[in-house]
């Protein structure tokens, strides 16, 4: 394993794991609102996909493989869908056009984009980046 895939695989499962806490953690002092359930569930989907990117060399699921990567770029669209609509549903709290609407807006917009990218290069093996980096050995 190159050392670059090393740090990227270790990264994935400590924010998996992170993600998985943090998720926890929703579920048990949340309580039952809706809201509450659907990001801790939204969470733990994060959470396990990267955690078994980062643990795991392949995957099989329904009788198919995949290798990490694949399950990464699984993990990082969810975590780029979600993070997206938790962004736009925070715009109505500001007035249009205000500082804040703006900046909200922008940085939304950057994450989506940025991790919509991560998520192709995982998935694609590596178009842009060092395609060593994700190999499935």
């Amino acid at each position: 394993m190159t050392g670059l895939k090393a740090v990227v695989r270790r990264g994935f499962a400590g924010g998996g794991g992170a993600a998985l806490l943090l998720a926890g953690l929703f579920a048990i002092g949340g309580g039952t609102k809706p809201t509450t359930l659907l990001l801790a569930g939204w969470l733990a989907a994060v959470g396990l996909s990267l955690l078994l990117a980062g643990r795991r060399e392949r995957l099989t699921i329904g009788g198919r493989t995949l290798g990490w990567p694949r399950v990464a770029a699984v993990g990082i669209g969810i975590l780029a869908i979600g993070s997206s609509a938790f962004g736009l549903s925070r715009l109505r709290q500001f007035a249009v056009g205000s500082t804040m609407w703006l900046l909200t807006g922008l940085i939304t917009i950057f994450v989506l984009g940025y991790l919509a990218w991560f998520a192709l290069e995982c998935w694609r093996g590596g178009w842009q980046l060092d395609d060593a980096m994700f190999a499935v050995e």
